[in-house]
């Protein structure tokens, strides 16, 4: 009897883990851009996690919105978008779900929703997102899941528009030219506050050495001058007893 029953138990345990597991059939970009309702490009800003009406745990996950497709955001006048997601924590009670994907603040993205019950939800969780990385001179967006898949791993971010106007016949809506700090650009060489910076450190440098060197110059001619008006004197001097 007490082995029936453990062996229940440990079947409920395994239904309940499976039920939150996720199986991924991988569709290209396309395929996914033509399932989307709507399309952002932005930077993540923060999330929190709610209770549903059913009672289940969702994540918000809100954005930034930089360009976007089918979000409305002109007719609601917002420049942030909430994205929900399964699972979360809310106190003690978690639930997770495998798939769903994770940024870091100020991280730039690309996300495909869709719409239900009066929300945007994350399409196909972490296979519907992308990062935006800056390679060389180009940005490339490589899927959450992944990310060396040769029909969905990686994009040139310059790709997304045409495809978007071919698939949807419209524009990606530009909304916001606020650019969020990512750790690529703190520690980026070339960025412009930090260069303007050491340009005008240097130039002040330059200025107060020309300066100093202006000012050994004049001190030089004045002693040279006083140097041959004293031999001058002299030498009358000399002359003038002789």
């Amino acid at each position: 009897m007490n082995t029936q029953i453990n062996f229940l138990s440990f079947l409920v345990f395994i239904l309940s883990y499976t039920a939150q597991a996720t199986t991924f059939r991988v569709q290209g970009l396309e395929q996914q851009l033509s399932e989307a309702q709507g399309i952002l490009v932005g930077h993540f800003l923060r999330e929190q996690s709610v209770r549903l009406e059913s009672g289940r745990i969702a994540t918000q996950k809100i954005f930034q919105i930089e360009r976007e497709f089918g979000l409305q955001s002109d007719f609601l006048g917002m420049k942030e978008v909430i994205v929900h997601y399964p699972g979360g924590q809310i106190g003690d009670e978690r639930t997770v779900v495998q798939g769903v994907p994770q940024f870091i603040p100020g991280e730039k993205v690309v996300i495909l929703t869709k719409s239900h019950n009066n929300r945007f939800w994350g399409l196909n969780l972490g296979m519907g997102t992308f990062r935006v990385i800056n390679y060389g001179e180009k940005d490339i967006m490589v899927n959450s899941l992944f990310p060396n898949h040769p029909k969905l791993g990686q994009y040139p971010l310059s790709e997304l528009e045409p495809l978007v106007r071919e698939l949807k016949n419209s524009d990606l809506k530009i909304v916001s030219q606020k650019v969020y700090p990512t750790e690529n650009m703190i520690n980026s060489p070339e960025r412009a506050p930090a260069s303007v910076t050491e340009r005008k450190i240097r130039s002040i440098a330059s200025e107060a050495e020309e300066g100093d060197n202006n000012t050994a110059g004049s001190l030089g001619t004045f002693w040279l001058l006083a140097l041959l008006a004293f031999l001058g004197v002299s030498y009358r001097f000399i002359h003038r007893n002789s």
